[in-house]
C-alpha cells in the first residue's frame, strides 16, 4: 500500500472541527484588527528566496523543496510567506492600497527538515505583515494581536521572548564584534558555520549542534551594539508592552539573522515543553 511521504499528515474527519475553529477564530481576530487576507502562490522562483530570506539561512541551505521544471526554471514550493507576499506587494502594485498596508495569510509550507514534536515537512503557517510604517508602535500592535489570539484559544503557559538585532548600521558593528569572538575557535565550528562567518556570522549563533552551541557561550550581545535609534525604538517596544500589562522577558539568543528583517524580533514559547508557538521578526 501506498503512505504518505515522510513528514505529512491526514487531517480526519474526526479533528478537522479543531482546525476550523482555530482558523476561524483567528481569522475574526485578524479581520476585526483592519488586516486583508491575501494568497500568493505555493511554488515561486527559487531566486526569490535565495535573495529574500537569505543563501546562507537554513530555510535555503538545507530545507528549500527544489527542483526543475520542464522549462528548464529552477521553481521552489513555498518554505515560508513572506517573501511571495511582498513580492506580490511590489509586482501586484499593492503600494496603491495605501500604508501602512495590513496583510494576513493562512497557507500550507514546504521544509526538508527533520521529523520530530511540533515539526513536519508540510505545515500550515498563518502569518501577518504591516508594511508602510516604522512606528514602534505597528511592534506593539502585532504582539498584542499575537497575544489576543491565544488568550482567546486558551492556549495557557506561552511566554513572550523579546529582542533586537537593530538596523543594518549597528548589525555590522556587532558582527565584527562577533567574528573576533568568533575566529578564536574558528576551526572547532562545524563546516556549515564556517561558510556563514564571513557573509553572516548572526547564523552561527542559530546552530543547533551541541559542539557550536557550547563554543558560542559568551557570545557579545546584539542589543550591546545598537545604535540610538533602534535602542530608542526598542526601549518605546518595551515601555508600551509594560504599560499594557504585557509581560515579556529579554531573549538575546533570538538573533535568526534573516537577511530582510530589522529592529523588534520576538517569539513566543512554551513553557511546558519549550517548543515556539509563534516568532515574527520585523522587516
Amino acid at each position: 500500500m501506498i503512505q504518505k511521504p515522510k513528514g505529512t499528515r491526514d487531517i480526519l474527519p474526526g479533528e478537522i472541527y479543531v482546525w476550523q475553529y482555530i482558523e476561524n477564530t483567528i481569522k475574526e481576530i485578524l479581520e476585526n484588527a483592519g488586516m486583508k487576507e491575501i494568497r500568493v502562490p505555493v511554488f515561486e522562483y527559487t531566486e526569490l528566496f535565495q535573495r529574500g530570506v537569505g543563501e546562507t539561512t537554513d530555510v535555503v541551505q538545507k530545507e528549500m523543496y527544489t527542483f526543475r521544471d520542464k522549462g528548464d526554471r529552477s521553481i521552489t514550493l513555498r518554505p515560508e510567506g513572506t517573501a511571495g507576499v511582498v513580492r506580490s506587494y511590489v509586482e501586484d502594485g499593492l503600494i496603491n492600497l495605501g500604508t501602512p498596508l495590513k496583510l494576513w495569510y493562512s497557507m500550507p509550507m514546504y521544509r526538508y527538515e527533520n521529523v520530530q514534536k511540533g515539526r513536519y515537512r508540510e505545515f500550515r503557517q498563518i502569518g501577518t505583515e504591516l508594511i508602510g510604517t516604522e512606528s514602534y508602535e505597528a511592534d506593539v500592535e502585532t504582539i498584542v494581536l499575537a497575544k489576543t489570539i491565544f488568550d482567546k484559544l486558551e492556549i495557557p503557559n506561552i511566554k513572550l521572548n523579546i529582542n533586537s538585532i537593530g538596523c543594518p548600521s549597528c548589525r555590522k558593528k556587532y558582527q565584527d564584534a562577533l567574528r573576533d569572538f568568533l575566529r578564536p575557535n574558528f576551526d572547532k565550528y562545524c563546516d556549515t558555520c564556517k561558510t556563514r562567518f564571513g557573509k553572516n556570522p548572526m547564523r552561527i549563533l542559530d546552530c543547533k549542534e551541541k559542539k557550536c552551541k557550547e563554543l558560542n557561550e559568551g557570545a557579545p550581545r546584539i542589543i550591546d551594539y545598537l545604535c540610538d535609534e533602534c535602542r530608542k525604538h526598542f526601549d518605546n517596544v518595551k515601555s508600551m508592552l509594560e504599560k499594557l500589562g504585557v509581560e515579556y522577558e529579554i531573549d538575546s539568543s533570538i538573533v535568526r539573522g534573516l537577511d530582510y528583517y530589522t529592529k523588534t524580533v520576538f517569539e513566543f514559547v512554551s513553557s511546558d515543553d519549550g517548543l515556539t508557538v509563534l516568532r515574527r521578526w520585523k522587516i
